[in-house]
């Protein structure tokens, strides 16, 4: 009894880890493969951060002029903290004449443009996760079914069965966990990206003189 109590306790923590996983799916969205408490929202809309003008050009357009490239793929990147990426806006807004806020909805129009498909990226990222911790937790009952099942008859093959059934389990357990331990900082990651957009949308809009 003392050698199996510490293998069923990790097989019953992981077995509750898939229910809070799947769980948590469930009450944020109606994508079985979405496991943030956080709503999934599959596409973004330029209209809830943008009040400028149309960007439906704007956003094939933005590419062809080189300073706004620059200024995007500047100001996208997370590693760009936001401030300073508040600060580049406006820099690139005092470099600019009467077409000022055309020249600003082409940066707002890559900006979206460029947030929206990384978002994308990691919307994938976070439901292939989602589908290897479901799997994993599957994968963890059947070893626990298979060793109640295993003969305990005290015979060298059956001692060495169920212990190669406890080391997976266990190893199995260990790395649901630690992905589990993962998950919120995963799902932390598209909201980052969307708090960002609204933050340099809004100092997009306060350089445009209408």
């Amino acid at each position: 009894m003392s050698v199996t109590h510490p293998v069923h306790t990790l097989a019953v923590i992981a077995l509750a880890g898939a229910v809070v996983f799947c769980a948590g799916a469930a009450a944020a969205s109606e994508d079985p493969d979405w496991p943030c408490v956080q709503r999934l929202m599959p596409e973004l809309s330029p209209a809830t951060v943008w009040g400028g003008p149309p960007i439906n050009d704007a956003r094939r357009a933005w590419r062809e002029t080189p300073a706004v490239r620059g200024l995007v793929l500047r100001i996208a990147d997370r590693r760009t903290a936001l401030e300073d990426g508040e600060k580049a806006v406006a820099a690139f807004a005092r470099t600019l004449g009467g077409e000022k806020d055309a020249m600003l909805t082409l940066v707002f129009a890559g900006l979206f443009t460029t947030i929206d498909q990384e978002r994308s990226r990691l919307l994938s990222g976070i439901k292939r996760y989602a589908r290897g911790q479901r799997r994993l937790a599957s994968r963890i009952r059947q070893l626990t079914a298979d060793l109640g099942a295993a003969p305990a008859d005290g015979t060298p093959q059956s001692a060495a069965r169920r212990r190669q059934l406890r080391e997976r389990q266990v190893w199995d357990t260990r790395i649901f966990e630690e992905r589990e331990r993962s998950l919120q900082a995963l799902c932390e990651q598209p909201v980052l990206l969307e708090q960002r957009l609204f933050i340099l949308a809004r100092a997009i809009m306060a350089q445009m003189d209408e």
